[in-house]
């Protein structure tokens, strides 16, 4: 999973994509000491992956502006203009 695809989900899809990565992570190592793996290397994928997420959930948690400003729609250049000049009126 890509930076890219991360930035795309919300904080609800974020914390459901860490959970289950967490309970990966945790068959892999159980597997691991009980039978080995084909792949050892798949322990420090998951782990990488979780710290992608957990980066992307504490950007998040740091700048919430930007979550909320994709959310709202962006307005026409006549209505910014028209509520400029409202503004200016009552003041």
């Amino acid at each position: 999973m890509k930076d890219k695809k991360l930035a795309e989900m919300n904080v609800q899809d974020l914390e459901k994509e860490l959970g289950e990565l967490k309970s990966e992570l945790f068959k892999l190592k159980f597997s691991l000491a009980t039978n080995g793996l084909d792949n050892p290397l798949k322990v420090r994928e998951v782990r990488r992956q979780i710290a992608r997420v957990k980066t992307e959930l504490r950007k998040r948690e740091l700048n919430p502006v930007a979550e909320v400003k994709e959310e709202k729609p962006a307005k026409s250049a006549k209505v910014e203009k028209a509520e400029k000049t409202t503004k200016k009126a009552t003041k």
